[in-house]
Formats: C-alpha cells, sequence, structure tokens
C-alpha cells in the first residue's frame, strides 16, 4: 500500500519529503486535495458507465 501511496505523490507531483512550514504546507495541502479530488473523480466515472453499460444490457 505505501507504494502505491507514493506512486500517488509522484504522479501529482508531490514530493515524499513533508513540508516544514507553514508556507510550504498550504500548497502541499491543495496539491494532495486536488490529485484526490481528480482521482475520485475519474473513478466515479468509470463507475457510471459501468452503470451504464451493465443497465443498457439488461434491456
Amino acid at each position: 500500500m505505501a507504494e502505491v501511496v507514493a506512486e500517488f505523490f509522484g504522479v501529482i507531483g508531490v514530493d515524499a519529503v513533508p513540508p516544514e512550514t507553514l508556507a510550504e504546507l498550504i500548497p502541499y495541502l491543495l496539491t494532495v486535495l486536488i490529485g484526490v479530488a481528480l482521482v475520485s473523480t475519474v473513478f466515479r466515472v468509470i463507475g457510471r458507465l459501468a452503470e451504464m453499460v451493465l443497465d443498457f444490457r439488461r434491456w
């Protein structure tokens, strides 16, 4: 699981070293939150597409 989290941080461009000051923390958290929002949106879209395909096959 740690490898997946590290790869996610690498993809969104966040350094693995945590920020040391508040000035570094705010952009760090914004980047992480935007990355999580984008990933959840992609999974939501994939889920909706899968739901549509399964609903279409039923009828």
